[in-house]
């Protein structure tokens, strides 16, 4: 009776994991992780202006749908936690098109202008949620 349970379960597994198409994940929504490095991480009049130019970006940009901004969690240190970063801001769009938009929207290019001259390093990165 075992042997029978688990060949049902694995056809099962097979079955469902095998004749499934891909999923279409070119609709959205998408989510925008960006990391930031400040310059000078302990300087609080550096991280104050930061902080205005991007809760400004926040409240005022017209394609995302949500925002995140934190700061490194005190986690467990283990090789694969990566808390170097001074600020993670995350966004999400409806879609990549919205996404592609808010990359030459004014209040993404102003954000800019106020905030690069603080950062020493960026990394973003994108994606798209697997729909069915």
């Amino acid at each position: 009776m075992r042997i029978f349970i688990l060949t049902l379960v694995s056809t099962f597994f097979m079955t469902a994991f095998t004749s499934s198409p891909m999923p279409d994940n070119s609709k959205g929504p998408l989510v925008h992780t960006v990391f930031f490095w400040l310059k000078n991480p302990d300087n609080a009049a550096d991280r104050a202006a930061f902080e205005t130019a991007i809760k400004k970006l926040m409240a005022t940009n017209p394609q995302s749908i949500g925002n995140h901004l934190g700061t490194p969690a005190a986690s467990e240190k283990r090789d694969v936690v990566d808390n170097s970063f001074t600020y993670c801001y995350v966004m999400t769009f409806p879609t990549l098109e919205a996404q592609d938009t808010y990359q030459t929207d004014p209040t993404h290019l102003l954000f800019i202008e106020e905030a690069s001259h603080l950062w020493e390093k960026v990394l973003v990165y994108d994606s798209l949620s697997i729909t069915d």
